[in-house]
């Protein structure tokens, strides 16, 4: 359905020799937040509700450098991204019903760090 639409407006912009640019249907699509964004917004929540201070502030450098380095989002400029993951940020309360859940929590954050620093330096050898 959508498509049909969009194909309406371009056959009546063309009609009526309105020029659109391929670039502003583009545009609109990829605006929209991803799934991998609104995680990563979910993630940095998750963070602050259960970690500690520290953790918190370590979770979210590493997470603005994957978002930096196209982790997140690789069809999106890093800064656009970036801003969609600020915009995304849930109320804790609903990602992190009880403090009974936090260790499971922090048990997945702490693996996708893992993941991440073997993804943000590849070929380099990490010492035990």
């Amino acid at each position: 359905m959508k498509a049909r639409i969009e194909l309406g407006a371009l056959l009546s912009a063309s009609v009526l020799g309105i020029w659109v640019p391929a670039e502003a249907q583009t545009m609109r699509q990829s605006a929209a937040p991803t799934a991998a964004e609104q995680q990563e917004a979910d993630w940095r929540v998750i963070a602050a509700r259960c970690g500690t201070p520290a953790f918190e502030k370590g979770f979210y450098k590493e997470s603005r450098a994957a978002v930096a380095a196209g982790l997140v989002n690789k069809n999106r400029p890093p800064a656009d991204v970036e801003k969609s993951v600020e915009a995304l940020r849930r109320s804790p309360f609903v990602l992190v019903a009880s403090n009974a859940d936090c260790p499971n929590q922090l048990a997945q954050l702490k693996e996708l760090q893992k993941t991440r620093k073997g993804m943000a330096r590849p070929g380099r050898t990490q010492r035990p």
